[in-house]
């Protein structure tokens, strides 16, 4: 038996998902052009007119990061890059449950709810299907996935 914890990268965020947030952050800039000089005339102090622009500048952040992010399982544990980056150690996770909407995994990213020994619960998402199977299999068995029963390689 392998008792080497195999390792697997992938997307976080379904394509779907990433193209939806993506038309959705397109309309909201739309619409802000289009009320953009009634907003400028309507006398707006300084630190209003930061919080709107802080505001633009964090949906932007979200909408860089849900492209961006990736989820990692390793030897060490569970990790996705965020706007911070989100990290699980095998041995600091209490209880695992992976949340899926069969059928809807292009539309909601299926996700791996960690409780931590001590820290709070953490959220994983996760949308390659070899990383979604390590996972699933650390939710079911509550064992770290070993090479054994890594998913076949298609290289």
């Amino acid at each position: 038996m392998n008792d080497t914890v195999y390792a697997v990268e992938g997307t976080a965020f379904p394509l779907t998902v990433k193209w939806l947030a993506s038309v959705f952050v397109a309309a909201l800039v739309l619409q802000g052009t289009r009320v953009g000089v009634p907003l400028l005339e309507a006398g707006w102090t300084d630190s209003a007119a930061a919080v709107f622009v802080l505001a633009g500048l964090s949906v932007g952040w979200c909408l860089w990061w849900i492209w961006r992010s990736r989820t990692a399982v390793d030897a060490a544990g569970i990790r996705q890059s965020w706007i911070w980056t989100k990290r699980a150690a095998w041995g600091d996770i209490a209880q695992a449950r992976l949340l899926a909407v069969p059928g809807l995994e292009w539309l909601v990213a299926p996700r791996l709810i960690v409780r931590m020994r001590v820290g709070g619960v953490v959220a994983f998402h996760c949308a390659d299907p070899k990383v979604l199977q390590a996972l699933a299999l650390f939710a079911a068995t509550g064992v770290p996935p070993r090479a054994a029963a890594a998913p076949a390689s298609g290289t």
